[in-house]
């Protein structure tokens, strides 16, 4: 079982530090999500966006309480992301962007509330708790095996985990499941962003 490197997580250790004075507080509430193959007009229709009303911010001037969602396409694939409580984790809306293609996806909410998800043709093939990663569901439970050793040994650590490593892991985990990364500097930058029917 492999997944992310020491290397790896400390960099979204590194991010979280970083990004600790902005309004968004993302040690408490984030979702980031990876559509493939897929546009970003389809994706808003899909989930109730507008593509005609987009608008541009940095997401680092945004609170955790606004529903922004923000978008970004990377090649042949459409990244979400934004506060988890705009609806974006609801099961039904991740089968309909999966369903010609990908969807992976992690979030957490108060609370430790937090999933990370692969869903493909429109089925849930794994979903698990990032912090209890042993205890897997879906199709396919075991189809991330590979990308999930740093989870494994956080959790073997039991009691002398430090929560700091919590969601940067997850996060870390994410990137070397999608390949693709979040960082200090995309926070820093504007993204184009909408507002999704909930």
């Amino acid at each position: 079982m492999a997944g992310p490197t020491r290397e790896l997580v400390e960099h979204y250790v590194r991010f979280f530090e970083e990004l600790d004075d902005i309004p968004w507080v993302v040690g408490e509430s984030l979702f980031w999500t990876v559509v493939r193959p897929a546009g970003v007009d389809a994706v808003l229709s899909l989930i109730g966006g507008d593509p005609g009303a987009l608008e541009s911010c940095r997401p680092d001037e945004v609170a955790w309480e606004d529903d922004r969602v923000f978008v970004e396409q990377r090649g042949d694939a459409v990244l979400l992301v934004g506060p988890s409580d705009v609806g974006l984790e609801e099961l039904d809306r991740l089968r309909r962007l999966s369903r010609d293609g990908t969807v992976d996806q992690v979030f957490w909410a108060i609370n430790n509330y937090n999933l990370l998800r692969h869903l493909a043709g429109g089925e849930l093939v794994t979903e698990l708790n990032t912090l209890w990663p042993a205890e897997r569901s879906g199709a396919d439970p075991d189809a991330l095996n590979e990308h999930l050793g740093a989870l494994h040994e956080l959790d073997a650590q039991g009691d002398e985990r430090g929560a700091d490593l919590d969601w940067p892991t997850a996060m870390a985990t994410m990137e070397s499941i999608t390949g693709f990364r979040i960082d200090v500097d995309w926070f820093r930058r504007p993204h184009s962003w909408a507002r999704i029917k909930v």
